[in-house]
């Protein structure tokens, strides 16, 4: 991007860059190229926290789950499997955008799997070229594959045929480096042709014989290498995502929205070196001991010996070190002296966090957004700006969407659905919600279908009426069960109480045997304190209840007989003492 330098102005022979106010130190570090534009953009990404924390938060942040704007459930799973479990579409439309926002630009296609044979020119015999023993060699602008053909034995250069395989695994989506992207456009009709210089790596790669890539890699691309020229894609198969720039710029690339922090990010690197000197010289301070006068008039220099006292202050400081409450006994007051240490008043802080300010302002992101803290009560202005530029952001990513679900579905022979993400919004109006939901509740749900309400709460309608129709499923079966349960239950009882009552015959007591045993179980209560004798009595009454009644009529006879015979010897107690 020209700058408007001192050759511009008249400054050119001025011998200083001072006297132009739009060209500073820093100026002389700002890129002039396109490209190497995006490999500074590829340093602020990854060295300075600000700008990393805010792409990815405006990468995420919109996007939403998909809907699949069809009516056949089956067509919908298939492509609810293919976007969400095989390519992970969110996951796609995330690192686009952060392409997008790093870059400017951000290109993407579809490679789709395929299966590479080889095929004898003499027998036409075909075989998978993981299974064939082959040398590669390129010569010039030629290449071809070598080997001995099974089937007619002899040394041939095999045919390469490439079947494609029409299943969703295998298919994956390609981010392209913009750093390697060439485009030829026409700035009146809008058309573009794009290029790909392929990196030096795989050309080596390729060159060596690699059997992994010869055998993966479509054959435009080694034929490419052979020629030594760019790989050109082929109209429709990329997809070119671009940041708008100004009418002055070259429309055929977005232009990256990072530039604009470039001399800021600079300005803050000088001050975090400046703090850096600062602190490995000026934190820790550096302390000298000496021997200090008394008095103006005294030099203690003068009056002792300055190596003794060097050596018995050493020794003094090593006693010290190995016991704290060590002292030291000296003839003249010792002095110390501390050179450097005021780093703290030093350091530039301040300044670095300005700085850092006018990185996030360049990126037009604010404060609150990257560092936490905006509510839609304290912000409603900046929330609806920030709301709209998210809402254009998403058009574009829900567009690269569109066309990934359009071309696999070419490629897979399916009948091709428009795709849509939920409706994204920053701030939540839940009063809206509330008059909403009033409004469905007051029109029997007339006014708006269940799948509209369910996606402004986050609710799948069709899980939910799955969920439903299982749980129903689920309730039936259970209160069919109990009901078989019960029956047979109850037939149970039945028949137990029919054999019952024809076996019960009845019973006949012997009485002196029962008072018998009555009268072994109050000599056992008697024994007993008074918990254990209820607890006694209380499991008789449930396992006996007419040898329960004779205890107790016994345990009461029992009792008025021993309050007698106790008020008896008290009696004669009382008249012996009186004689």
């Amino acid at each position: 991007m020209p700058l408007p330098f001192s050759s511009d102005i008249g400054y050119e022979n001025r011998g200083t860059q001072h006297p132009n106010p739009l060209f500073d130190y820093l100026t002389t570090f700002v890129p002039r190229k396109l490209k190497s534009l995006f490999t500074y953009c590829d340093y602020l990404y990854y060295n300075s926290p600000q700008i990393f924390a805010a792409l990815n938060k405006f990468a995420v942040y919109p996007v939403t789950d998909l809907i699949y704007e069809t009516d056949n459930p089956k067509l919908k799973a298939k492509y609810k499997n293919l976007l969400e479990r095989t390519i992970n579409l969110k996951t796609i439309l995330v690192t686009t955008g952060i392409d997008r926002h790093v870059y400017g630009n951000s290109f993407i296609s579809i490679y789709f799997p395929f299966k590479r044979f080889l095929e004898c020119p003499e027998c036409h015999n075909r075989r998978n070229i993981r299974h064939v023993a082959y040398k590669f060699k390129m010569k010039g602008k030629t290449h071809g594959f070598y080997y001995t053909c099974h089937e007619c034995r002899k040394s041939v250069k095999g045919k390469v045929v490439d079947e494609k395989l029409r299943f969703p695994k295998g298919i994956n989506i390609i981010r392209w480096d913009p750093k390697h992207i060439e485009i030829d456009g026409n700035a009146i009709t809008g058309e573009c042709e794009y290029y790909y210089e392929i990196p030096g790596y795989l050309k080596e790669r390729i060159r060596a014989g690699d059997k992994h890539l010869l055998a993966t890699t479509p054959l435009a691309f080694i034929d490419c290498v052979a020629q030594k020229k760019l790989f050109k894609f082929a109209k429709g198969k990329i997809y070119h995502m671009k940041a708008d720039a100004p009418a002055g710029i070259d429309n055929r690339w977005g232009f990256p929205p990072l530039t604009s922090t470039l001399k800021h990010f600079f300005y803050a690197a000088v001050l975090r070196k400046a703090n850096e000197a600062i602190a490995l010289e000026h934190i820790v301070p550096f302390r000298v001991m000496h021997p200090q006068q008394s008095t103006a008039s005294s030099d203690p220099t003068v009056t002792i010996s300055l190596s003794n006292w060097l050596n018995e202050t050493k020794m003094n400081l090593q006693a010290w070190r190995k016991d704290p409450l060590h002292l030291m006994f000296s003839p003249v007051p010792i002095g110390v002296t501390n050179v450097g240490g005021q780093g703290r008043a030093l350091m530039v802080t301040g300044e670095i966090v300005e700085a850092e300010n006018s990185i996030i302002a360049a990126m037009g992101i604010p404060r609150e957004f990257l560092y936490g803290g905006l509510s839609a009560t304290g912000s409603g202005v900046t929330l609806r700006m920030l709301e709209n530029q998210l809402l254009s952001y998403t058009t574009q990513l829900l567009d690269a969407g569109q066309w990934i679900t359009d071309q696999c579905a070419e490629f897979l022979g399916w009948k091709k659905i428009s795709i849509d993400l939920e409706p994204f919004k920053l701030v939540d109006d839940v009063q809206q919600k509330a008059a909403i939901l009033q409004a469905h509740q007051l029109s029997g749900g007339t006014l708006i279908s269940n799948t509209t309400m369910g996606s402004m709460f986050g609710i799948d309608v069709d899980k939910e009426r799955g969920t439903r129709e299982q749980e129903a499923i689920a309730e039936s079966r259970s209160q069919y069960e109990t009901q078989q349960k019960l029956e047979e239950q109850q037939s149970t009882m039945a028949d137990r109480a029919r054999a019952s009552s024809q076996s019960e015959q009845p019973q006949s007591y012997d009485q002196q045997e029962v008072i018998a045993q009555a009268d072994q179980i109050v000599q056992q209560l008697a024994t007993m304190d008074d918990g254990m004798r209820k607890s006694y009595l209380h499991s008789l009454q449930v396992e006996d209840m007419v040898m329960y009644a004779v205890v107790i009529q016994r345990w009461e006879e029992f009792q008025t007989q021993n309050n007698a015979i106790a008020r008896d010897q008290m009696q004669q107690q009382q008249q012996g003492g009186a004689v």
